[in-house]
């Protein structure tokens, strides 16, 4: 029980935080600002979805679940491109900003309120969940704050760096929708590309970082890849004059 919370924690708090992390280096104190208004958006999204549950499971012949997430993953994706488009409005390209980490976590926060509180029933049920919730956040915040020291030292010296974090954490977003698709059958998937679990295997600790990061699978088809790729470079294309706030 502990060990299973604890990587839940981190698999569902990860992306965020991770994309937070950059665009606190890109945003600074713009988006700092804007944190707690950022916290009542998430909060308030995830009551709603949570209070509507067993509506939206039923919705879509039993998918309702996977094309909310899909909805979300799409709409950080956009909220991102705007954001970066925007960038020379800095207050209301820090706001877009702010709306996509709270889109993400509407998909994470979900996930871990069906875990804690429908599937585990109660969050206090077992001293071993409630420690593991406070262990994978504990760590998911600690990688997050390295992830950030080492975006800010390296951005201000080579700018592309954090065009690169923010292209690929945007990326992702579409490449989770992607897969989503794959999995309720309203996509084709593709020829399988290749099998790099014996490389780095999805369930490892690194697996965990760059599935956060980039949405890695080891076993990906080939929509999968078209459509990471293809975000990728309309993100890192738009982001080409993005400045760190000094």
């Amino acid at each position: 029980m502990l060990i299973n919370t604890v990587v839940m924690f981190l698999q569902e708090l990860l992306p965020a935080l991770l994309l937070l992390s950059t665009l606190l280096v890109w945003q600074g104190s713009r988006l700092k600002f804007l944190l707690p208004v950022l916290l009542g958006a998430t909060v308030f999204g995830l009551l709603l979805i949570a209070s509507q549950f067993s509506r939206i499971s039923d919705f879509a012949s039993g998918s309702g679940l996977e094309l909310l997430y899909i909805c979300c993953y799409l709409l950080t994706f956009i909220l991102l491109l705007l954001s970066v488009a925007f960038a020379g409005q800095p207050h209301w390209s820090a706001r877009l900003a702010g709306l996509a980490v709270a889109s993400l976590l509407w998909v994470n926060g979900s996930n871990l309120v069906l875990f804690l509180f429908v599937y585990q029933q109660n969050l206090f049920a077992s001293p071993a969940l409630l420690l593991g919730a406070a262990l994978g956040l504990g760590i998911g915040l600690s990688v997050a704050v390295l992830w950030y020291q080492l975006q800010l030292e390296l951005a201000g010296r080579w700018r592309v760096f954090l065009q690169l974090c923010l292209s690929l954490l945007a990326a992702r977003q579409i490449s989770m929708a992607v897969m989503l698709l794959v999995q309720t059958d309203w996509l084709a998937s593709g020829p399988q590309l290749w099998n790099s679990e014996w490389l780095l295997s999805e369930e490892s600790e690194y697996g965990h970082f760059f599935n956060a990061l980039l949405g890695y699978e080891a076993t990906p088809g080939l929509m999968q890849l078209v459509g990471f790729v293809a975000a990728f470079l309309l993100l890192l294309w738009q982001s080409r004059r993005l400045e760190v706030e000094k």
